[in-house]
């Protein structure tokens, strides 16, 4: 009889089809770390660690990444895994045809090549210092497939029946695939509190990715599940659209700041599972800039609403998804801007579908919606902030930041490197192009008898080890 682990994740995925737009989400991101691991990986604490590669190094100028891959390495499918398998892997995101959002993140790419049957060589026209961490994120070795994601990860994924399950099987020749204890692994979702709770007093979940925070104590209390927390970088935001009114103009920006009770809306729907974030990143992230808050001070911003030429007051589009706790987010925003002339105009759309079709075109004003957490301020600022970022869904453009954000990535002095950051959050700070109104932890949940299981910050799942 398999032994088989069950797991509630938040919501569906759209595609599995590795290192392209549509799989670069974090619905899909859990599935695929366990099928398509890279060379490296990032562990609990954030630190680079061996995967695929046995070994690395890296130039002095930060130009040349060197890797040595495990031996034996196979895909699922059966064809070897070396260093050629792994160059082509990588060529293929490079290649225009494919459109991968990887693309910006590993601009600048002179040489992928083999030299020898496991030694991989990386070189760049210039420094890349965040070339390490983009690859251990959210990028994939996987075989040339756009069936099914065929990696060389501890397990492969079997069946996909949309709306209901995903099936994955151990790979017995993962080359840890001894610390794995499960045989299989189906899949679920619940996008919504109340399904998630309930599958939790059905006993049906043995890890749980996302426990509602609100509800979490009583479900301990009940003895029907244990949690644990980590602090995560992903966030809660209000973004702008930048490029039309009314927040093409700075002053509504502001006013929106000025208005909303962030610290309320982070203790009604948080408790102590969330922290405000003022600027980008949380105060606790190692690149945050400590940057001073817009006070709360409605009197300021119907003054503002007032000069940009609003005084009768102003409609606003809104788009956001419709998982808790934004609805309950959603509604003390649009009372805080009600009592300053600004009327929302909700419209919440259930998950899926993948977010850039909604949030990429034309249509709303504002958006209120998570964010993904982005393990290196290079690939924050160059996604979600930087001009025609594949993430900027607001179409904010500052080409001071753009200059900044690349000269940033090519600086190897640390303290150099840190001082343009920072500038960079403080840049963003002032224009605000979106406004972070908290970073939620990671609060997983495991049914009594799972151990082993911890979250991570990034929201992967990592089992090994996990017994049940």
């Amino acid at each position: 009889m398999l032994r088989t682990l069950n797991l509630l994740f938040n919501h569906e995925h759209t595609s599995l089809n590795p290192n392209t737009y549509e799989a670069d989400s974090s619905a899909a991101t859990v599935i695929l770390k366990l099928a398509c691991p890279n060379l490296l990986r990032l562990d609990r604490e954030m630190r680079l660690k061996p995967d695929l590669a046995e070994s690395w190094t890296v130039s002095d100028d930060q130009r040349v990444f060197a890797f040595r891959l495990r031996p034996g390495l196979t895909f699922h499918n059966g064809r070897r895994l070396d260093a050629e398998a792994a160059a082509a892997c990588l060529r293929r995101i490079l290649d225009p045809r494919v459109q991968a959002p990887l693309q910006a993140d590993l601009a600048g790419i002179e040489r992928i090549e083999a030299t020898g049957p496991l030694d991989l060589r990386i070189a760049f026209a210039e420094p890349n210092t965040a070339f390490l961490q983009t690859l251990s994120w959210r990028c994939y070795i996987a075989d040339d497939t756009a069936v099914q994601p065929v990696g060389a990860g501890p397990y492969e994924v079997t069946e996909w029946i949309a709306g209901s399950h995903v099936r994955l099987r151990k790979f017995a020749g993962h080359y840890a695939a001894h610390r794995f204890a499960a045989e299989e692994i189906v899949i679920r979702w619940a996008p919504h509190a109340a399904q998630r709770v309930a599958v939790i007093e059905s006993g049906a979940a043995d890890i749980v990715e996302t426990v509602p925070p609100t509800m979490a104590a009583a479900l301990v209390e009940r003895g029907l599940i244990t949690t644990m927390a980590v602090n995560s970088p992903r966030k809660t935001v209000i973004a702008f659209r930048t490029t039309a009114p009314p927040f093409d103009d700075p002053r509504m920006r502001r006013a929106v700041a000025h208005a909303v009770d962030r610290e309320a809306i982070r203790t009604r729907n948080l408790g102590d599972r969330g922290r405000l974030v003022v600027g980008v990143l949380p105060e606790d992230d190692p690149w945050a800039e400590r940057l001073e808050a817009l006070p709360l001070d409605p009197d300021r911003a119907r003054a503002l609403v007032r000069e940009a030429g609003y005084a009768d007051g102003v409609r606003v589009r809104v788009s956001t998804t419709a998982m808790l706790p934004v609805p309950a987010v959603a509604a003390q925003v649009a009372e805080s801007l009600a009592a300053i002339g600004i009327t929302l105009d909700l419209r919440s759309y259930e998950d899926p579908p993948w977010w850039p079709a909604v949030y990429l075109r034309e249509g709303w004003q504002m958006a209120i919606q998570g964010a993904s957490a982005r393990p290196h301020p290079d690939i924050l600022f160059r996604r979600d902030l930087c001009t025609g970022g594949a993430f900027n869904a607001g179409q904010y453009s500052n080409p001071a930041l753009d200059a900044l954000v690349s000269r940033a990535r090519a600086t190897t002095d640390p303290a150099a490197q840190r001082a343009l950051y920072a500038q960079a959050q403080r840049i963003v700070h002032d224009d605000l192009p979106v406004l972070p109104l908290y970073a939620a932890d990671v609060l997983a949940g495991m049914r009594p008898g799972v151990t082993g299981f911890r979250p991570h910050p990034l929201g992967y799942i990592e089992l090994e080890d996990v017994t049940f």
